[in-house]
Formats: C-alpha cells, structure tokens, sequence
C-alpha cells in the first residue's frame, strides 16, 4: 500500500451535551480508495464536515501529508487538495451547469465574466469524464441523477489531492453508477486519494481497496476490502448480525382497492395499473423512467388526465391535500426539496400532514397527544435525534428519511407510496423500515413502492410493474424475476 497521506487522530465532536464522534482514529494512503461505513448517524458525515472544514473538532488533530492542518473553513479546505460530493446537494436551479460548477471562480474578461471560456472549460472537464450536457443548460432542467453529475464535475473542477464521496449512487442508474466507478479508478491512477461513503454494500466490494467503520460514534473496525464479507462489515455497522435482510410477511392480499386508468401528461404516457389491499406493488425502471411523475400525478402534484377509482368510487385528486384526506400518504424520493422544511423541527416535519388529528374541540393543539404520538414513532422508526425540537436539518440524511416516512404514517393511510424509501438508508435501518412495511400490509394497507433497488424490488413486491419513457412496458411476479429481466424490460421495452 502507498504512504499516507491524511491521518485523523482522537477526533472528537461534541454538539452542546451530545458526542457525535468519540476519539475516532482515520488514515488515509496515497492512491487509495477507502470506504467509510457505518448506519445514519454514526458519525460519517461530521467526520467529513471536519474534512470539508465545515465543521471543526472540539478536539484532535488532522496531519496532511506529514504536516498538522486546521480545516478553518472550506475554502482553506479546497485549497489544501479536499473536495466532496455531498449527497444533500446544494445548488442553484436558475443558474446553468457551467455556472453551478466554477461559481466563485469565474474567469473574466475586462472585468467581467468570460462565458465562452467559462463554458469552453466546462466541456473540457465533460469531455474528460465522457459526460454530454450543454453547459448552458439551467440546473433546473436536470434530474436527480443528471444534477449529482455536475456535483461530482464541480468536486473534480478544483485541483484536488483527495475527493470525498458522500452515496454519490443513491440516485444514479447502472450505467451513469458504472461510469462514476470508471471516474474513479482514473482519479485513482492520477495519484488521487478517494473516501467514499455508501450505504450500498455491493458499491463497496465493487469498487473499494479498505473500509474503515464507525459505530455510534466511535471506530468499530475495518480492513482490506478482499478480506471482509457483507456480513462482517454490516456486523460492525450495527453491533449484530442481520439474519434476514429482507423479512418475510404473512399478508393476505385482498381485492383491487385501487385502479388506475390512463393517466397522461407531459411526462407520462397513458399508465394503466391495479392495487390489492394489503399489497405491495412495485415499480422498476430506470431514473427517469417516469415512475415518480406517476405518482406524483395520481397525489394531485401533477396535472394529468385519465381516472382514478378509490375503493371502486371515481375520485379526482386535485392536490395533495386532497388525496392525503383520501387515505393516501407520500415519501417523496427528493426528501430535501419535497419531503421536509429543513429550518423547522423534527415534530413539525412529523405532524404537519396530520395536524388536524391534534386539534381539541377548541381548535387547539393538544400539545401532550401531539408529544406522544411522535415518541411513537421516533421508537418504532429509531429515529436519532436529540429532542422534539431538534431542527430536522440537523439530523443524519437517513434520519432526515425516517422523518419524512413517520410523517406519512402518522396520518394512517389506506394507501402509503415510497418513493425510494431506503435511498441514503444504512442496512440495519433498511430492515426496520421493511418489518414497518410488514407489519402495515397486515393491518390492511397497501403500498406503492418505487425503488432503484433490484434486489429491494424483487424481495419485498407482491407485483413488480416496470416502466420506461413513461410508458408501463411489462408487469412480473418476484418469483419469475431476475435482474436481468427486469433491467432488459426497462432498457428495451421487453422481457428476457
């Protein structure tokens, strides 16, 4: 293994009375890919904000090649040799990809901004990583996937020594995923140092060469890649061993409790399915296959045309609001953009889609029925956070998840659609959200569950239905199901 290049030492962090990194030890070689691991809230992520110079110790050292440093703000942090590619994306939807990337660093001309120059060394860094946009195109008009392509261009724009990845595929299809791994062995051969942190296992064993992992806080262990199994490294993730990761239920599905007939818009083409009480229906394809437009158009997000039956009755959903007084409920895959207010608390983000239900005969929050049905759910979801009044921005970006998700079932619907609902979510967290999805099923409700997740897909649908170019091309039962049918159906419109 090369020589080091960063060590941590006895890094600790504390946030008023709570310690989110215990005297955490860290080291990094020279032309290495190291892979930081752990479940939502074990300390990654300020571990990177101290990287980042985003956040600072409250005590320990950091040593960059073979000198002590003081991370003081990102800047300093940049220009020592760090980037990062955060998986909360912090952008500018008005602005164009080019801008987005060099903001701050525009060339200029006479004084002002030289766009043909700007825009000329956006397409060379394109060109270097095999990646084709306009790069006048506004950051608006990209999907998920698209727009953390450009957080990983604006990370490499800067002349960096170490490039930190924080779940850069938890949004990504096979191909763009393989074409990031592909960035980053290159980044590798160039010297290069990479962190990558990844709640996807597999992302791990494809592409690390160590993995280092947190536990509440603290280092749990680690070691070479090609010495580890899945179960020894989700062993010290979570202190256990995880027996089944994808729980079996005992469901008896019902009849048709909703049909869905034509729906049309601009990014979906006349969509057509059924779902049974009790069910979990799930859609594949690939990113911006349209399975979230549809959704989002049988909610009352979208306009769209064709009908909706509820329970056999023709209902017209012409706004969330709407369909939540329904019996539907929602995670969005976007949590940051859709799914929460980011300066408001943890309780507000869990209550305010069924604010109503705490209201007392004189229109008042009932402030102690509010209190316990939120301890409810922080404990059935095990949700980290420190108070009701924690600001939801503050949490981990898998509890910020679990938030989202408790906010949906505190309004006890008929019908729960999960968009994604283990993006950014750690394995151990992943199995206590599909025993809640089990236990629901059993108690009647039915889901809807959109999911890039093969594996997930396959092992916790009743049905899969799959889409492409927002058109239904193919319906499978899990049993007949493989991966390869079901990336052939998304890709080619048909089956294996």
């Amino acid at each position: 293994m090369s020589d080091v290049i960063l060590q941590m030492k006895g890094i600790t962090k504390n946030y008023g009375g709570v310690r989110a990194l215990d005297n955490v030890d860290f080291d990094l070689h020279r032309s290495e890919i190291l892979c930081l691991l752990g479940e939502n809230g074990a300390g990654k992520t300020t571990l990177i904000k101290i990287l980042s110079g985003v956040e600072q110790p409250t005590k320990g050292e950091i040593i960059f090649e073979g000198k002590k440093i003081q991370l003081k703000n990102p800047s300093i942090a940049h220009s020592a040799g760090f980037s990062t590619v955060y998986q909360e994306m912090v952008q500018f939807p008005d602005m164009t990809i080019a801008e987005n990337i060099f903001i701050g660093r525009y060339p200029k001309k006479a004084g002002l901004i030289d766009f043909n120059e700007l825009n000329g060394v956006t397409e060379k860094l394109m060109d270097d990583l095999n990646i084709h946009f306009d790069p006048q195109t506004k950051i608006r008009r990209l999907s998920i996937a698209q727009r953390q392509l450009v957080e990983i261009l604006k990370a490499l724009s800067y002349d960096s020594k170490v490039v930190i990845f924080d779940e850069p595929t938890s949004s990504l299809t096979p191909e763009e995923t393989s074409l990031l791994f592909d960035t980053i062995i290159k980044l590798k051969e160039q010297n290069i140092s990479v962190i990558y942190i990844s709640h996807r296992l597999e992302d791990v064993f494809a592409i690390g060469d160590r993995a280092l992992i947190l536990r509440d806080g603290a280092n749990s262990g680690g070691g070479m890649i090609d010495e580890l199994t899945n179960d020894d490294i989700v062993s010290m993730m979570v202190g256990r061993v995880i027996e089944n990761r994808f729980p079996k239920r005992k469901t008896v599905i019902g009849n048709d409790i909703l049909k869905v007939e034509n729906i049309c818009n601009k990014r979906v083409k006349s969509a057509s399915f059924t779902l049974r009480k009790g069910e979990v229906l799930g859609f594949g394809g690939l990113v911006g296959a349209g399975r979230s437009e549809l959704m989002r158009a049988v909610i009352g997000v979208d306009k769209s045309t064709g009908n909706i039956y509820l329970e056999n009755e023709k209902i017209h959903n012409r706004s969330p609001r709407e369909a939540i007084a329904r019996g539907f409920a929602a995670v969005p895959e976007n949590r940051k953009d859709e799914g929460l207010i980011l300066k408001l608390s943890t309780l507000i983000n869990m209550q305010i889609s069924s604010i109503r239900r705490f209201l007392n005969r004189f229109g008042f929050i009932n402030k102690l029925k509010e209190r316990k049905v939120a301890a409810e759910y922080i404990e059935k979801l095990a949700i980290k956070v420190t108070s009701y009044h924690q600001r939801v921005s503050n949490l981990s970006g898998g509890n910020q998840q679990k938030v989202v998700f408790a906010r949906g079932l505190i309004t006890e619907p008929k019908i729960l659609i999960l968009d994604e609902p283990t993006r950014g979510i750690d394995v151990g967290s992943k199995t206590e959200i599909y025993e809640i999805m089990n236990k629901l099923t059993e108690q009647g409700v039915s889901i809807i569950m959109v999911s890039s997740e093969l594996p997930e897909l396959m092992n916790m649908s009743d049905r899969i239905i799959v889409m492409r170019e927002g058109s239904i091309v193919g319906e499978i039962y899990p049993e007949e199901a493989t991966e390869e049918k079901i990336i052939k159906m998304a890709t080619e419109g048909v089956s294996a």
